[in-house]
């Protein structure tokens, strides 16, 4: 039997000015194959989706982390998402990521949404987040470093190189 995890659970729903961050719905599933089709990945259908988020969503949450969509205040559609994964990173330092609809992009609301879970994220009890993000992903590095991560280094994958750059929970 394992030890229970020292975290507490991820806040389940949180807003800013602009957005409403949410658990991923089965109704969500059309718009975020939207937004997993838009970033260049293989086309996906609303079942594939359904296959695999919600079982993400369980796995996350076992380690007090998550997925939220992105809705804009008011509104009925997710236009993103922002989750907390394991990802390259750890369950004790996980790697914050985020996507958004092409339509959004420019916005400040990734910068926004991110600043959000990374609160949330120091309220479970996590001490550093991390990202991961290709070289050539000028806006997402932006993103990253308003938010306030620091590049700590640089690998290398199929695709090119990947800066990783921490985030520390402020001193109280």
């Amino acid at each position: 039997m394992s030890a229970p995890l020292p975290y507490r659970p991820l806040d389940a729903e949180l807003a800013t000015d602009r957005l409403s961050l949410t658990p991923f719905q089965p109704e969500d599933a059309v718009a975020y194959a939207a937004i997993w089709t838009a970033r260049g990945g293989e086309p996906a259908t609303a079942a594939q989706v359904l296959d695999r988020v919600p079982a993400l969503e369980h796995q996350l949450a076992d380690h007090r982390l998550g997925l939220r969509m992105l809705r804009l205040a008011g509104e009925r559609w997710p236009v993103g998402y922002v989750a907390l994964i394991p990802g390259r990173a750890t369950v004790d330092e996980p790697e914050l990521v985020s996507e958004l609809l092409p339509a959004v992009h420019g916005h400040g609301l990734a910068t926004e949404a991110a600043r959000a879970l990374a609160d949330a994220a120091w309220r479970t009890g996590r001490a550093r987040l991390w990202t991961t993000i290709a070289a050539s992903n000028a806006a997402s590095l932006r993103v990253a470093a308003k938010v306030g991560f620091i590049a700590q280094h640089v690998t290398h994958d199929e695709r090119g190189e990947v800066v990783w750059s921490a985030l520390e929970r402020p001193v109280q």
